[in-house]
């Protein structure tokens, strides 16, 4: 009962650290944004937003919450040439207006709720008006009045729509439901922590250390699809070290609705659970083979049947036809090809390069000329990746638990690497951030079983040492040098 207690205070704990740096972060970014009347954003929140917001207003017909204080972007046909007369209308009725707009011809227009709809229908009346899309402001982006982001799911784009309906149509509101999932995650690496070491310390160090990583901080403070993806992959990796592959694989297929780099989970998960099929029926290599495949299948049905369902919305408001060519297979070719190469273009990354804070993409420049990088601790995310790799040998002959996060780490990581090769060489350091808590799970668990049990390192030095003896061997047959 006594460790109950203590459990449930290093949780709250945890919780109060997670929720201290997150809304700290959120609410500063916001300050700023204010400030700067919301101009300063670099990151994809402003697609991800500006199409959940597209769709609870065209496709759901439902006005984002807002208070006495109005705010909606006028999109015009043309570039207006008159800005003198808006800002004297604008002037007359005491609303504020944004007229900068290069890429979208529009303005913006914010202010009390009924001299805002009064300047919107004076402008209807006197201009061509394509567009009013209520609600925080639009980005200076060419089409994004009707941007619908069909090369991602939409889970994530409900939630952050469901934010703008319920609590308002702000930046700090648009968070909120990856802020929550950001305390959510830390409080998983401290439950996954304590499960494989069996140590409070350790899973209260690893918990704080990943949400205090600069990566972790940025991307679970802004409305951002990748902060969801790495939730659900630390669910999945729960049920993994729990031995429940099943609920682990359907995790995975839920994270790819957010976005299809949660099906990453699936790989590990699908390994795993054809080889516990394999052992339990004395099987050999092909029942491997065919249960791997035979899971597969079942997966990829299981995915398509619910992103099917999830998108009847969508579906419905542009086709099936439509849908099955852009949001499925144009999310394929999309996430197989390289995006944005000519100049002035985000810098991209290779996977690789996450684990060494090389090519961090900036996810906001502050007015001083600060950036706020997705870049986590790369000394540690370094130090996670070798330890990894350097145990895989032995500790999943010997040491289930560790062994079964270590094969979930590879698997998930092998993801990305695997699409690098198919032609996705234009990735971006923010998606590392579905590695974050499996690199500081994996940092965590095996320097405390290392440390805790000197005779693995013993161990892990032996089984390299024979594999790199039955390599040499093998080459010496191939060279004819050996009998």
């Amino acid at each position: 009962m006594k460790k109950t207690y203590i459990n449930v205070l290093l949780i709250l704990i945890v919780i109060a650290v997670a929720s201290y740096f997150l809304i700290y972060t959120a609410w500063d970014l916001y300050e700023n944004e204010i400030k700067r009347g919301g101009r300063g954003y670099v990151t994809d929140e402003v697609w991800y937003v500006s199409a959940a917001r597209n769709i609870l207003v065209k496709i759901f017909g439902i006005q984002p919450k807002q208070g006495e204080i109005h705010g909606a972007t006028v999109v015009f046909a043309s570039k207006p040439t008159d800005y003198y007369s808006l800002a004297k209308l604008a002037g007359e009725l005491n609303v504020s207006l944004r007229t900068d707009y290069t890429k979208l011809p529009a303005i913006y227009v914010n202010g009390p709720r009924d001299r805002v709809f009064e300047f919107l229908n004076i402008v209807r009346i006197n201009y061509s008006v394509t567009d009013i899309v209520p609600g925080w402001q639009l980005p200076d982006n060419e089409g994004v009045n009707n941007y619908i982001n069909w090369e991602h799911p939409p889970l994530g784009k409900y939630l952050f729509a469901l934010s703008m309906l319920l609590a308002g149509d702000l930046p700090i509101y648009w968070r909120l439901p990856i802020i929550i999932s950001g305390i959510l995650a830390s409080v998983l690496v401290f439950v996954v922590l304590k499960h494989i070491c069996q140590s409070e310390v350790i899973a209260l160090a690893g918990s704080l250390v990943f949400i205090a990583d600069t990566i972790s901080r940025a991307i679970f403070s802004i409305a951002i699809l990748d902060g969801y993806v790495a939730l659900f992959t630390l669910l999945g990796l729960y049920f993994i070290i729990k031995e429940r592959y099943r609920e682990a694989l359907i995790v995975g297929v839920i994270a790819g609705l957010f976005k299809a780099t949660g099906l990453f989970i699936t790989i590990p998960v699908l390994i795993l659970l054809a080889r516990r099929i394999t052992k339990f029926i004395n099987g050999n290599l092909f029942d491997f083979i065919y249960y791997l495949i035979a899971y597969g299948l079942l997966t990829a049905i299981l995915y398509i049947a619910l992103l099917t369902i999830a998108s009847f919305p969508i579906i419905n408001f542009m086709g099936f036809s439509n849908w099955f060519r852009y949001a499925l297979l144009g999310s394929i070719e999309w996430h197989l090809s390289a995006k944005c190469t000519t100049q002035g273009c985000p810098i991209s990354s290779a996977p690789w390069d996450w684990f060494i804070g090389y090519n961090s993409f900036p996810l906001y420049i502050y007015p001083d000329g600060k950036t706020l990088s997705a870049e986590g601790f790369y000394p540690l995310w370094f130090t996670s990746l070798v330890l990894t790799v350097l145990s895989t040998p032995i500790i999943y002959k010997k040491y289930g638990k560790y062994g079964h996060s270590i094969v979930y780490f590879l698997g998930v990581l092998s993801g990305y690497i695997v699409i690098w090769i198919l032609g996705s060489r234009t990735q971006y350091s923010f998606y590392a951030i579905q590695l974050a808590p499996l690199v500081y799970v994996n940092l965590f668990s095996i320097l405390h079983l290392t440390i805790n049990n000197t005779s693995v390192q013993l161990e892990v030095l032996r089984s390299w040492r024979s594999i790199v003896n039955r390599v040499i061997d093998l080459l010496e047959k191939l060279l004819l040098l050996k009998s």
